[in-house]
């Protein structure tokens, strides 16, 4: 269920994008797609492989896809507004 949902929520954003206008627009939705999806398929590894390595690995690989995912899209739309502002 924890795998559906992330799917869900992937396709979600996915269709965010597709319907998107503006290229922070996109950014918006792309970097939804680096929060809850990521978190809810480390939830399903916990809750299929218990309390084990796979399980941590899954945690930090989340963890690190969304603070560095924010990262990106918040120097990418700085990148796209200094641009914007240019004569």
């Amino acid at each position: 269920m924890l795998l559906v949902l992330a799917v869900a929520g992937e396709a979600v954003c996915v269709l965010g994008l597709l319907a998107a206008r503006t290229a922070l627009d996109k950014l918006h939705y792309s970097g939804a797609a680096t929060t809850v999806p990521g978190f809810l398929v480390a939830a399903a590894v916990v809750v299929e492989e218990g309390v084990t390595a796979p399980s941590a690995n899954a945690l930090v690989t989340a963890a690190l896809v969304l603070v560095l995912g924010s990262a990106i899209n918040h120097f990418t739309a700085r990148v796209a507004r200094v641009r914007a502002d240019r004569p």
